[in-house]
């Protein structure tokens, strides 16, 4: 009997597969800079745009206008990204005294939100076992 308990643990491990997330960010201005993009899960919908608290967070550096960054490891669910070009790299977005973004910046689904960020809702998208791309569109 106990063989046939393990054996069902095991299988039902295997059936949570992990996986892939392939972003490919555009935009004019990009080329030389620091980007840094942020993954957030539906397991906490309230920190997206959060600059601290997210899924996963990525930094790399755009030899061009566009970047491919590649998150590995997804458990299947829904997630939402921000992404913006850290010009100075200070490791934040600068903002204006109005509060609004100085630097470029984009968000899964390429959403836009009216007086401030998108709701999580409107930038998420499902993560299954294979390989999602998504495109993001840096203003």
């Amino acid at each position: 009997m106990r063989y046939v308990e393990l054996a069902l643990a095991i299988f039902l491990a295997g059936g949570a597969q992990a996986g892939e997330l392939k972003l490919e960010l555009h935009g004019e201005g990009m080329n030389g800079n620091q980007i840094r993009v942020a993954v957030y899960s539906d397991h906490a919908p309230e920190q997206f745009t959060s600059d601290v608290e997210f899924y996963r967070g990525i930094v790399d550096v755009a030899t061009s206008n566009k970047l491919i960054v590649m998150v590995a490891g997804l458990p299947s669910g829904k997630y939402a990204i921000a992404a913006y070009v850290d010009s100075n790299k200070n490791g934040k977005q600068d903002k204006n005294f109005l509060g609004m973004p100085i630097e470029l910046y984009g968000f899964s689904n390429d959403v836009r939100g009216r007086f401030g960020p998108p709701d999580f809702v409107d930038a998420a998208f499902d993560v299954g076992e294979n390989i999602v791309t998504r495109s993001i569109h840096l203003h």
